[in-house]
């Protein structure tokens, strides 16, 4: 019973980290495209409307900003884990290094 917990807890702390993360880093990006653009990114990028140049520079640039991120948070939401619970977060287990010889 004590693992299920665990688990639901760490998938409730790391999914509220990576998704303050991912929000944080999406408006960010908006802003920062808004400043050097001074206009609005494109709403939809797939729209066949939006210059294939602005689309892709869109989402390359937001996707690696939301990615880091999220990865980011969650690394920390890790550590903070580990500090608060003593153990790693479930998943996120190690595997053993063997250091006897064959």
């Amino acid at each position: 019973m004590a693992k299920a917990a665990s688990k639901l807890g760490w998938k409730i702390f790391g999914g509220a980290a990576t998704a303050l993360a991912g929000t944080a880093a999406s408006r960010g990006v908006t802003a920062v495209y808004r400043k050097v653009r001074k206009s609005d990114p494109p709403v939809n990028p797939a729209d066949p409307d939006t210059a294939w140049a602005e689309a892709i520079a869109w989402a390359a640039i937001s996707g690696l900003a939301i990615g880091l991120g999220r990865l980011a948070a969650e690394r920390a939401a890790a550590r903070g884990w580990a500090r608060a619970t003593g153990s790693p977060p479930p998943g996120m287990l190690r595997p053993e290094v063997s250091t006897s010889e064959n």
